[in-house]
């Protein structure tokens, strides 16, 4: 009888001591269903961010492109002038020069002609007035240059208007000498101006009425 006793409680013993160390053993051992609970969660939590992020990007409007004026506004761009840098200083002969470039032309001074003694002969029968009618001969002023026969409100002629001088020096001397040596057929009757000064003068002096 004590044997079966002594037997059970040793039994009893024993479960006990394995109980404990189950026990023990447990408590010691890693959780392995909180382990694999973090790492099912892992990706879930990824996906989760993951679609977050779509979402925010759907949600958020698109930037539309820029427009034509928009370019052309970014394109020109204004920048600041030039500032023009002082001249180079110059030299003497050539400010002399550049002054005498930039002055106006002098005016040239029209000097009214000086009727010499000699032309009273001519002005017996010959105006010299500008605007002045015609008398017994033509108007002279202005006829420097011109064809003889052309001063307008006289009666000239044939021979004179048909003649094809020009007015110049050579033949104003010329007809002053002998005008119907000259011009044969003429109406001027006048014998001539012999002296060769005095006809000078005179030529000078229509030649300057102008």
């Amino acid at each position: 009888m004590m044997t079966l006793c002594g037997a059970a409680a040793m039994s009893l013993a024993a479960c006990g001591s394995e109980s404990a160390d189950t026990t023990v053993n447990e408590m010691n051992a890693p959780d392995n269903s909180v382990a694999s609970v973090a790492v099912a969660q892992a990706p879930a939590d990824a996906a989760d961010t993951a679609d977050a992020a779509i979402e925010a990007s759907a949600d958020k409007p698109e930037t539309p492109p820029p427009s034509g004026d928009e370019i052309t506004a970014k394109s020109t761009r204004v920048t600041e002038p030039v500032k023009d840098e002082p001249p180079a200083l110059q030299k003497p002969a050539e400010l002399k020069l550049a002054l005498a470039m930039a002055a106006p032309a002098p005016q040239k001074t029209v000097v009214a002609a000086v009727r010499p003694a000699s032309f009273g002969q001519c002005a017996v029968c010959h105006s010299d007035k500008h605007g002045q009618k015609s008398g017994f001969g033509p108007n002279l002023f202005g006829i420097a240059g011109t064809k003889a026969g052309a001063v307008p409100g006289y009666a000239f002629s044939a021979a004179m208007t048909s003649s094809g001088v020009l007015w110049n020096r050579a033949n104003l001397d010329a007809f002053l000498l002998s005008p119907q040596s000259k011009i044969p057929g003429t109406k001027m009757s006048f014998s001539g101006v012999k002296d060769a000064a005095k006809r000078k003068e005179i030529v000078d002096y229509i030649l300057g009425l102008k």
